[in-house]
């Protein structure tokens, strides 16, 4: 039985305790956390003894980093003496494989990139290994990423990308949906129930991708009938620059996060 370590239990940590638990892999987690509020949480929510990061590295197989950016230098300093040749997963925004590699002198290195839907298990997840990675953790990484939704694998090169495309696009999508409610709510509904209907549309057009397997052109035919109320809608979306400012969108956080990269 592995055992995992995670540090940091905010929004991703507490995901992939949570992740881990639930799928009931053959794995024992233990997680690091020096903010008191959320240590009170763990044990309140999770019954979860905290260890001692320095602790949590030296008897962990796997250790997932799961801090924010600015904890990081105060952290590797703290344990970077015990590191030396163990498998590490950072879920650290806009840190690259190479400097975990430097600073922690371990080769055994993999990039999360998850959304905040891994807190229900739905996120799309980034993945993107060191040269040396072994076969056996790279297989392990797969398995931890599934904890918590969907896996992708990629060349660290596209991680600006999929911080565009999904780390920041789960935001433009709840976006969408205020905008798709305030529609409703002109059309003449209340706040609540735009949102309501407008949430349970998204599942829907959601799901018949995904159980169809077509594409969303394919699927958007299925729905514009010739001089319809659909199509009405769509020109006007595009009129007002719908699909450019998406892709803008897209692109701009990408370029945000190649700014970050270190």
């Amino acid at each position: 039985m592995k055992t995992i370590g995670i540090i940091g239990f905010g929004n991703m940590g507490s995901a992939l305790y949570k992740g881990l638990v639930s799928a009931k892999q053959s794995c024992h987690v233990l997680v690091a956390e020096c903010n008191e509020k959320k240590i009170q949480t763990a044990g309140k929510q999770y019954n979860l003894r905290i260890v001692a990061n320095k602790e949590l590295v030296t008897a962990a197989d796997i250790v997932i980093i799961a801090v924010k950016p600015q904890e990081l230098a105060e952290l590797i300093s703290e344990i970077k003496t015990v590191t030396k040749g163990k498998r590490i997963i950072s879920v650290v925004a806009g840190k690259r494989i190479d400097f975990f590699i430097k600073q922690l002198a371990t080769d055994q290195v993999v990039r999360f990139m998850p959304n905040l839907a891994a807190v229900k298990g739905l996120a799309a997840v980034g993945m993107s290994s060191g040269s040396k990675v072994s076969n056996e953790f790279r297989k392990d990484c797969l398995e931890i990423a599934q904890a918590i939704g969907v896996p992708y694998t990629m060349p660290e090169s596209l991680m600006p990308a999929v911080t565009g495309l999904s780390g920041s696009g789960i935001g433009y999508v709840f976006a969408f949906i205020h905008a798709l409610a305030l529609g409703g709510v002109h059309a003449g509904f209340k706040y609540d129930e735009a949102v309501a209907i407008a949430l349970t549309t998204v599942e829907g057009a959601a799901a018949f991708l995904k159980d169809t397997g077509q594409n969303p052109i394919e699927a958007l035919s299925k729905v514009i009938s010739p001089a319809g109320t659909t199509i009405q809608g769509i020109k006007t979306l595009e009129e007002l620059g719908f699909t450019h400012a998406v892709m803008d969108a897209v692109a701009a956080a990408a370029e945000r996060a190649k700014d970050f990269e270190v």
